[in-house]
Protein backbone atom coordinates (compact mmCIF):
# COMPACT_ATOMS: atom_id res chain seq x y z
CA UNK A 1 0.00 0.00 0.00
CA UNK A 2 0.83 3.65 -0.79
CA UNK A 3 1.23 6.19 1.87
CA UNK A 4 -2.07 7.93 0.25
CA UNK A 5 -4.05 4.29 0.69
CA UNK A 6 -3.09 3.76 3.95
CA UNK A 7 -4.58 7.21 4.84
CA UNK A 8 -7.85 6.79 3.12
CA UNK A 9 -8.38 3.27 4.46
CA UNK A 10 -7.86 4.53 8.11
CA UNK A 11 -9.91 7.16 7.63
CA UNK A 12 -12.43 5.35 5.91
CA UNK A 13 -12.38 3.69 9.47
CA UNK A 14 -12.77 6.34 11.48
CA UNK A 15 -15.47 8.08 9.56
CA UNK A 16 -17.21 4.68 10.09
CA UNK A 17 -16.95 4.30 13.69
CA UNK A 18 -17.54 7.97 13.94
CA UNK A 19 -21.07 7.54 11.78
CA UNK A 20 -22.26 4.67 14.07
CA UNK A 21 -21.20 6.23 17.24
CA UNK A 22 -23.15 9.90 16.18
CA UNK A 23 -26.19 7.80 15.28
CA UNK A 24 -26.14 6.24 18.58
CA UNK A 25 -25.41 9.44 19.90
CA UNK A 26 -28.47 10.76 18.71
CA UNK A 27 -30.75 7.73 19.05
CA UNK A 28 -29.47 6.26 22.40
CA UNK A 29 -31.17 3.28 21.08
CA UNK A 30 -28.71 0.88 22.15
CA UNK A 31 -27.32 2.37 25.10
CA UNK A 32 -30.63 2.72 26.44
CA UNK A 33 -32.36 -0.63 25.53
CA UNK A 34 -29.45 -2.93 26.35
CA UNK A 35 -28.28 -0.64 29.77
CA UNK A 36 -32.22 -1.14 31.21
CA UNK A 37 -31.64 -4.84 30.18
CA UNK A 38 -28.19 -5.32 32.22
CA UNK A 39 -30.31 -3.68 35.34
CA UNK A 40 -32.91 -6.20 34.55
CA UNK A 41 -30.42 -9.00 35.03
CA UNK A 42 -28.86 -8.11 37.88
CA UNK A 43 -31.99 -7.53 39.44
CA UNK A 44 -33.01 -10.65 38.75
CA UNK A 45 -29.99 -12.57 39.79
CA UNK A 46 -30.09 -10.52 42.84
CA UNK A 47 -32.67 -11.62 44.04
CA UNK A 48 -33.20 -15.15 42.49
CA UNK A 49 -29.68 -16.51 43.12
CA UNK A 50 -27.95 -14.58 45.40
CA UNK A 51 -29.09 -16.19 48.49
CA UNK A 52 -28.60 -19.76 47.00
CA UNK A 53 -24.78 -19.33 46.20
CA UNK A 54 -22.31 -18.72 49.07
CA UNK A 55 -19.95 -16.87 47.00
CA UNK A 56 -21.58 -13.84 45.51
CA UNK A 57 -18.86 -13.35 42.86
CA UNK A 58 -19.92 -16.07 41.28
CA UNK A 59 -23.79 -14.80 40.85
CA UNK A 60 -21.93 -11.30 39.86
CA UNK A 61 -19.70 -12.54 36.86
CA UNK A 62 -22.92 -14.33 35.37
CA UNK A 63 -25.24 -11.49 35.83
CA UNK A 64 -22.17 -9.30 33.62
CA UNK A 65 -22.07 -12.07 31.26
CA UNK A 66 -25.24 -12.92 30.74
CA UNK A 67 -25.56 -9.26 30.32
CA UNK A 68 -22.45 -9.11 27.96
CA UNK A 69 -24.01 -11.57 25.47
CA UNK A 70 -27.38 -9.46 24.88
CA UNK A 71 -25.65 -6.18 24.82
CA UNK A 72 -23.38 -7.61 21.87
CA UNK A 73 -26.00 -9.03 20.03
CA UNK A 74 -28.14 -6.28 19.97
CA UNK A 75 -25.26 -3.97 19.23
CA UNK A 76 -24.26 -5.49 16.14
CA UNK A 77 -28.10 -6.23 15.15
CA UNK A 78 -28.96 -2.90 15.15
CA UNK A 79 -25.81 -1.25 13.75
CA UNK A 80 -26.08 -3.59 10.47
CA UNK A 81 -29.62 -2.84 10.62
CA UNK A 82 -29.56 0.65 10.44
CA UNK A 83 -26.86 0.26 7.18
CA UNK A 84 -29.55 -1.42 5.59
CA UNK A 85 -32.96 0.54 5.85
CA UNK A 86 -31.58 3.22 3.84
CA UNK A 87 -29.07 0.80 2.01
CA UNK A 88 -26.50 2.58 3.87
CA UNK A 89 -24.46 -0.25 2.96
CA UNK A 90 -24.44 -0.01 -0.29
CA UNK A 91 -23.22 3.50 -0.12
CA UNK A 92 -20.83 2.68 1.96
CA UNK A 93 -19.76 0.01 -1.00
CA UNK A 94 -18.95 2.96 -2.91
CA UNK A 95 -16.24 4.06 -1.67
CA UNK A 96 -13.09 3.54 -3.61
CA UNK A 97 -11.22 1.50 -0.33
CA UNK A 98 -10.72 -1.88 0.68
CA UNK A 99 -13.82 -3.48 1.99
CA UNK A 100 -12.12 -4.61 5.06
CA UNK A 101 -12.37 -0.89 6.25
CA UNK A 102 -15.52 -1.04 6.45
CA UNK A 103 -15.44 -3.93 8.65
CA UNK A 104 -12.89 -2.86 10.85
CA UNK A 105 -15.08 0.44 11.64
CA UNK A 106 -18.36 -1.41 12.41
CA UNK A 107 -16.02 -3.06 14.76
CA UNK A 108 -14.79 -0.28 16.67
CA UNK A 109 -18.01 1.37 17.15
CA UNK A 110 -20.04 -1.82 18.52
CA UNK A 111 -16.88 -2.52 20.73
CA UNK A 112 -17.26 0.69 22.22
CA UNK A 113 -21.55 -0.29 22.13
CA UNK A 114 -20.38 -3.36 24.01
CA UNK A 115 -18.28 -2.32 26.48
CA UNK A 116 -19.81 0.78 27.25
CA UNK A 117 -23.16 -1.33 28.29
CA UNK A 118 -20.76 -4.14 30.06
CA UNK A 119 -19.44 -1.09 32.24
CA UNK A 120 -22.74 -0.22 33.30
CA UNK A 121 -23.38 -3.69 34.31
CA UNK A 122 -20.28 -3.59 36.29
CA UNK A 123 -21.48 -0.78 38.33
CA UNK A 124 -25.04 -2.09 38.83
CA UNK A 125 -23.54 -5.36 40.19
CA UNK A 126 -21.51 -3.60 42.57
CA UNK A 127 -24.13 -1.53 43.54
CA UNK A 128 -26.76 -4.62 43.90
CA UNK A 129 -24.97 -7.97 44.22
CA UNK A 130 -21.81 -5.85 46.40
CA UNK A 131 -19.06 -7.50 43.94
CA UNK A 132 -16.02 -6.85 45.29
CA UNK A 133 -13.85 -4.41 43.29
CA UNK A 134 -10.53 -3.45 44.90
CA UNK A 135 -9.42 -0.16 42.97
CA UNK A 136 -6.06 -1.74 41.92
CA UNK A 137 -8.44 -4.52 39.88
CA UNK A 138 -10.45 -1.69 37.98
CA UNK A 139 -8.05 -1.58 35.14
CA UNK A 140 -7.81 -5.29 34.82
CA UNK A 141 -11.31 -5.56 34.66
CA UNK A 142 -11.84 -2.61 32.42
CA UNK A 143 -9.15 -4.61 29.72
CA UNK A 144 -11.00 -7.60 29.93
CA UNK A 145 -14.17 -6.13 29.03
CA UNK A 146 -12.59 -4.07 26.11
CA UNK A 147 -11.14 -7.51 24.54
CA UNK A 148 -14.19 -9.83 25.47
CA UNK A 149 -16.18 -6.98 23.54
CA UNK A 150 -13.44 -6.64 20.57
CA UNK A 151 -13.70 -10.33 20.18
CA UNK A 152 -17.81 -10.70 20.25
CA UNK A 153 -17.72 -7.50 17.85
CA UNK A 154 -15.51 -8.76 15.74
CA UNK A 155 -17.76 -12.35 14.86
CA UNK A 156 -20.72 -10.32 15.36
CA UNK A 157 -20.16 -7.66 12.52
CA UNK A 158 -19.30 -10.57 10.18
CA UNK A 159 -22.38 -12.80 11.25
CA UNK A 160 -24.98 -9.46 11.34
CA UNK A 161 -24.01 -8.55 7.83
CA UNK A 162 -24.32 -12.33 6.60
CA UNK A 163 -28.05 -12.61 7.72
CA UNK A 164 -29.08 -9.32 7.64
CA UNK A 165 -31.55 -10.24 4.58
CA UNK A 166 -32.28 -13.36 5.38
CA UNK A 167 -35.85 -14.31 6.74
CA UNK A 168 -35.99 -14.68 10.39
CA UNK A 169 -32.51 -12.91 10.84
CA UNK A 170 -33.12 -11.87 14.62
CA UNK A 171 -33.71 -15.68 15.36
CA UNK A 172 -30.25 -16.59 12.88
CA UNK A 173 -27.87 -13.92 14.59
CA UNK A 174 -27.78 -15.54 17.80
CA UNK A 175 -28.36 -18.81 16.66
CA UNK A 176 -25.16 -18.67 14.53
CA UNK A 177 -23.23 -15.68 16.58
CA UNK A 178 -23.16 -17.31 20.44
CA UNK A 179 -21.23 -20.32 19.87
CA UNK A 180 -18.88 -18.98 17.80
CA UNK A 181 -18.10 -16.46 20.98
CA UNK A 182 -18.15 -18.94 23.79
CA UNK A 183 -14.34 -19.69 23.83
CA UNK A 184 -14.60 -14.98 24.48
CA UNK A 185 -16.94 -15.69 26.94
CA UNK A 186 -15.43 -18.40 28.57
CA UNK A 187 -12.38 -16.64 29.15
CA UNK A 188 -14.38 -13.29 30.64
CA UNK A 189 -15.76 -15.30 33.06
CA UNK A 190 -12.76 -16.94 33.80
CA UNK A 191 -10.60 -13.79 34.06
CA UNK A 192 -13.54 -11.94 36.24
CA UNK A 193 -12.88 -14.77 39.03
CA UNK A 194 -9.82 -14.59 38.75
CA UNK A 195 -9.38 -10.88 39.33
CA UNK A 196 -11.70 -11.12 41.89
CA UNK A 197 -9.85 -14.02 43.93
CA UNK A 198 -6.65 -13.02 42.82
CA UNK A 199 -5.38 -15.80 40.91
CA UNK A 200 -3.25 -16.38 37.76
CA UNK A 201 -4.58 -14.51 34.75
CA UNK A 202 -1.86 -15.13 31.79
CA UNK A 203 -3.55 -18.49 30.34
CA UNK A 204 -7.13 -16.73 29.87
CA UNK A 205 -5.28 -13.37 28.62
CA UNK A 206 -3.64 -15.82 26.14
CA UNK A 207 -6.99 -17.49 25.40
CA UNK A 208 -8.94 -14.38 24.41
CA UNK A 209 -5.94 -12.73 23.48
CA UNK A 210 -5.30 -15.09 20.30
CA UNK A 211 -8.99 -15.60 19.72
CA UNK A 212 -9.86 -12.21 19.54
CA UNK A 213 -7.03 -12.37 16.65
CA UNK A 214 -8.12 -14.86 14.94
CA UNK A 215 -11.67 -13.93 14.56
CA UNK A 216 -10.67 -10.75 13.56
CA UNK A 217 -8.24 -11.83 10.82
CA UNK A 218 -10.89 -14.09 9.45
CA UNK A 219 -13.70 -11.48 9.62
CA UNK A 220 -11.20 -9.03 7.48
CA UNK A 221 -10.60 -12.14 5.10
CA UNK A 222 -14.44 -12.80 4.40
CA UNK A 223 -16.68 -9.26 4.92
CA UNK A 224 -15.74 -8.92 0.97
CA UNK A 225 -16.96 -12.14 0.25
CA UNK A 226 -20.08 -11.63 2.69
CA UNK A 227 -21.00 -7.99 1.26
CA UNK A 228 -20.72 -8.92 -2.15
CA UNK A 229 -23.33 -11.96 -1.94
Amino acid sequence: MTDNTVVSYWRTVFEVARKDLRIELRSKQVLNTAAVFALLVVIIFAFSFARTFANIDVVASGALWVAFVFAGTFSVSQSVAVEEADAGLDSLLLVPVDRSAIYVGKVVSNTAFTGAVAVITLGCIVVFLDFTVLPGTVPLLLLVVALAAFGFAATGVLIATMTARARLSDLLLPLLLVPLVIPVLLAGVELTRAISEGLPLWRWFRLLLAYDGVLFLIGIALFEYVVER
